[in-house]
């Protein structure tokens, strides 16, 4: 299997994983959340609108391809001390092939190597929803830990119950 990563920056990108999220969300996330909740987050965080002005605030995105066919994507924004990855989604029939465990550690590389001008970086954090127990499970599987709970205010009357966790930058692997 090859896997390959391609940063979004067009339009035509953009709509794909708009279209992408949508898909997921409907699908997925309708035993964790309202139909009204998905709708109000799809536009907040998923449409296109949002994925630019994301992007203009420093979120960056990546598509992931399995053998040439788009698998899903992952958004992150960087801090002093750690990455923050705000989404990673692989598409439902792409799940249960290690995409995940690749792009997180394709990701973590990066701040392996000094030279990159990101070896300040000293941890991985995202948050899941409490709910999302598969989700959980496959964040610890690969090494992330929870570190607390928290209820997040998302607007229009919602609020996300999410664990923050977090993965420490192996230092070993730094050398």
């Amino acid at each position: 299997m090859r896997i390959d990563v391609m940063p979004v920056a067009t339009e035509k990108q953009i709509v794909e994983i708009e279209e992408t999220a949508n898909h997921v969300w409907h699908n997925y996330y309708k035993d964790i959340f309202s139909t009204q909740q998905i709708s109000y987050m799809l536009e907040k965080y998923h449409s296109r609108e949002a994925l630019k002005r994301q992007m203009a605030e420093g979120y960056i995105y990546y598509m992931l391809f399995s053998d040439g066919n788009f698998a899903g994507y992952m958004c992150y924004k960087m801090y002093s001390d750690h990455a923050f990855i705000s989404r990673l989604y692989i598409k439902p029939e792409y799940r249960r092939q290690g995409l995940a465990r690749k792009m997180i550690e394709r990701f973590e590389n990066v701040f392996k190597n000094d030279e990159s001008g990101f070896g300040h970086i000293k941890k991985i954090k995202l948050n899941v929803e409490r709910n999302n127990s598969f989700a959980i499970n496959v964040y610890e599987h690969l090494g992330f830990s929870k570190t607390r709970a928290v209820d997040n205010d998302i607007g229009n009357g919602f609020v996300c119950k999410e664990y923050i966790m977090e993965r420490k930058i192996n230092k070993e692997a730094r050398r």
